[in-house]
């Protein structure tokens, strides 16, 4: 048997949709009718000739109802949740968070953030208050880390040797006074290199005179994607140089407005989507909305404001974790309540 979820705003509707994708044979296993933008559900089997009706397991049906009340519960789109849980029905293993890791690796890419110089400059983009300048700070203090564990058994203390964190934070928030700050608060503290520019032009001088073997990190502006000279700004900085721009957008927002952000922001050329704000929000299904839409890969999640606490690598596994509540903590990142 084959299973398939649809949703539509009323059950008939829901039922229609059964009957024309799966047609007068498809078997209706669960519905239900719901008060919200998520209207009714219904999930449905197919049979098929290679899978006969008595080798179909009712713990199948459990699995992707599981899946599905996660997704609704983290407002992921109807669409988006039928996909998912189509492609979870097609994993071998009976387990939701097994059939999500399934589903989540079909449907999305991901692609954590290095912790050296392991390719391009990397340039922090998004709209206000999503925490670019902590995060650019995060990803240095990550290098930082790294740096000490492969150099464990060596006492040289980088700061009275003279020597410094093969990091660069560059600041490019000329409006941001108090953010310029913060980020040679931090870098000061690290040990790492800082440098301040104003637009593009400058951008692209500092790149020239810095190390191509040190990890280069990028506060930018919080912007309006929607103004057409904020965002001309930000394409400005981004296309300095051979850069990698990362949107960083918080959790918790409403579907539509994270995707229609993520879009906004396409001219800058973003390649991947950090996620801020769970310990707040806690719930990812506008995140996985604009990473869909957008095309961006999931790179990493923010659990916490604190430097100390980093950032959660995402891979399909983790995700899955996240978005199931009842699945054990993933690497150190709360699920969802």
């Amino acid at each position: 048997m084959r299973l398939k979820t649809f949703h539509a705003k009323s059950l008939k509707d829901a039922m229609l949709l059964v009957r024309e994708q799966l047609g007068e044979d498809a078997i209706i296993v669960a519905t239900q009718d719901t008060e919200g933008p998520q209207g009714a559900r219904v999930t449905a089997a197919v049979e098929q000739e290679e899978d006969p009706f008595e080798e179909f397991a009712t713990a199948d049906i459990d699995v992707l109802e599981t899946i599905t009340a996660a997704l609704e519960r983290h407002g992921a789109p109807p669409e988006l949740t039928d996909r998912l849980v189509d492609e979870a029905s097609m994993a071998e293993d009976a387990d939701p968070t097994k059939a999500l890791t399934y589903a989540l690796e079909e449907v999305f890419r991901f692609n954590p953030l290095p912790a050296n110089a392991s390719g391009r400059p990397l340039i922090l983009i998004g709209p206000p208050g999503v925490g670019k300048t902590v995060g650019c700070v995060k990803l240095a203090a990550r290098a930082a880390l790294q740096d000490l564990q492969q150099q464990e058994d060596d006492t040289i203390d980088h700061r009275k040797s003279g020597n410094r964190l093969p990091v660069n934070l560059v600041g490019a928030d000329k409006a941001k006074i108090g953010a310029m700050e913060q980020l040679a608060l931090y870098a000061d503290k690290l040990g790492a290199h800082m440098v301040v520019v104003s637009d593009g032009k400058g951008l692209a001088r500092t790149l020239e005179k810095l190390p191509p073997d040190e990890l280069v990190v990028i506060d930018t502006p919080g912007t309006n994607p929607f103004n057409l000279e904020e965002l001309a700004h930000i394409v400005d900085l981004a296309e300095a140089s051979a850069m990698e721009p990362v949107l960083v957008l918080t959790a918790g927002r409403d579907a539509e407005e994270a995707t229609d952000l993520a879009k906004a922001f396409r001219p800058a050329g973003a390649t991947r989507l950090l996620i801020t704000g769970y310990d707040i929000a806690r719930r990812l299904g506008s995140m996985l909305a604009a990473a869909q839409a957008s095309g961006l890969a999931l790179s990493d999640i923010g659990r916490s404001p604190r430097i100390a606490d980093g950032f959660v690598p995402l891979d399909a596994e983790t995700l899955a974790r996240m978005l199931l509540p009842s699945s054990p903590k993933a690497q150190g990142a709360q699920p969802a309540p």
